[in-house]
């Protein structure tokens, strides 16, 4: 089951991604149809994240604040490029880190 929640958050990061590319291509996303349901779907995965692991917790957090705010942030065409790639970039850094210590037992 921890190995799983890695992989979905490393989905979500992906799903963000595409969003985002879309988003700066022009396309517009309606808040109650999309951005809610997408973020809840992240927001859960973050929650069991945090349930199914006690280490990591500088790490842990910081995916837990940055994927809140990048779930938001991929649907709006004015993210700044920059911010957005370096916060893809962190969370994708630390769940890519954890997720190796979780596949050798060290959590």
């Amino acid at each position: 089951m921890t190995k799983i929640i890695w992989q979905q958050l490393l989905n979500d990061i992906s799903i963000i991604e595409s969003k985002y590319i879309l988003a700066r291509e022009g396309r517009t996303f309606d808040f109650q149809t999309e951005v809610v349901p997408f973020t809840s779907i992240v927001d859960s995965h973050i929650h069991t994240m945090h349930e199914t692991t006690n280490h990591f917790s500088t790490q842990r957090n910081r995916i837990e604040s940055l994927m809140q705010t990048l779930s938001v942030a991929c649907h709006d065409k004015r993210t700044s490029k920059k911010q957005f790639y370096d916060q893809l970039k962190t969370v994708k850094h630390d769940l890519l880190t954890i997720e190796s210590q979780v596949g050798n037992k060290y959590v």
